[in-house]
């Protein structure tokens, strides 16, 4: 009884895709209440992707079954039936198969913060919330492969028989069971651990390098130098209470931080990229953070465009 229930559930999640995959194409589309059932449920999320996958599937064959239909003969004959059937078994190759993968099947998904951080639950109670600008690309069949670009805040309920793997600015992530932050940029990192424990795989290292509770790893320069510092649990993605919290990061590796709640891109001069910086901004809308950076570090801030620039006070360029 509960398997057929159980059926019955997806089956209806996957026609609500399919119907929403049909109305997204028209001009009229209620894209709010489209965005509030996706949002419901990560099973909808997962459901609409197969059915735009479906889609893209079918779309790849499309020539191949109008080409059979263009040389099939007068329908009622037997060389009729003969293509009528082959192009019959391709479509249903396409349906059956997609209907049998299971809502977990390893379709990538994307997801994408805009001026506010997103927060998202995935399989096995883990939990991801994105800093504004960043985003994510979750794939595996149990959604243990992640790609990230920006910063993102981990919750990830212990199970030593799955290990998170989470690629951020050329860098892997490794984790099973933790609270953690992770930004990039630029081939740098920073890697926050507010409980547990995760590892990164460094490059020449011949082990996994570990990060634990209460513990900060900055990952930058060249040649490329992996450090440690102290960070209270609170301090981890203070983001989420409207607080940048930074201890000894690289100039570069702040900007990069700093554009994601700014809403633009800041930059830093070549001369000054290695510069460290440690203390708290507070983001409020974000437009002041890289003004008060320039204040506290005693650096020219120049507005090019919609970009800010940081450089040397002295420097005219």
């Amino acid at each position: 009884m509960t398997d057929a229930v159980e059926s019955g559930a997806q089956a209806g999640v996957l026609e609500a895709a399919l119907r929403w995959h049909a109305a997204t194409v028209n001009a009229d589309c209620d894209w709010d209440a489209f965005t509030l059932w996706l949002e419901a449920d990560p099973a909808h999320q997962r459901a609409y992707a197969q059915v735009a996958e479906l889609e893209a599937r079918l779309a790849q064959q499309r020539p191949v079954l109008q080409q059979q239909l263009r040389e099939a003969p007068a329908p009622g004959s037997r060389r009729w039936w003969g293509g009528a059937a082959a192009a019959a078994v391709l479509l249903a190759t396409l349906f059956f198969g997609w209907q049998r993968l299971p809502l977990n099947a390893s379709v990538a998904q994307d997801y994408v913060a805009g001026g506010e951080a997103l927060a998202m639950a995935l399989d096995a109670g883990v939990k991801v919330t994105l800093a504004p600008g960043s985003r994510i690309r979750v794939s595996g069949h149990h959604q243990e492969k992640m790609d990230l670009t920006g910063t993102a805040y981990f919750d990830v309920p212990h199970d030593p028989g799955r290990t998170l793997a989470i690629v951020a600015g050329g860098y892997v992530v490794h984790d099973i069971g933790t609270r953690f932050e992770i930004s990039s940029a630029a081939g740098e990192l920073k890697l926050a651990v507010a409980e547990g424990e995760a590892a990164v795989d460094l490059p020449g290292a011949e082990q996994q390098v570990r990060v634990a509770a209460g513990q900060q790893l900055l990952v930058s320069g060249a040649p490329l130098r992996a450090e440690y510092a102290s960070i209270a649990g609170d301090d981890v993605a203070g983001w989420r209470a409207g607080r940048l919290v930074f201890h000894n990061e690289p100039l570069t590796l702040v900007a990069a931080q700093v554009s994601l709640h700014a809403g633009r891109a800041v930059t830093v001069d070549e001369a000054i990229a290695q510069r460290r910086f440690s203390g708290v901004l507070t983001v409020g809308d974000g437009s002041q953070l890289a003004a008060r950076l320039g204040e506290i570090m005693g650096l020219a801030v120049q507005v090019r465009g919609n970009a800010v620039h940081l450089a040397a006070a002295d420097s005219r360029r």
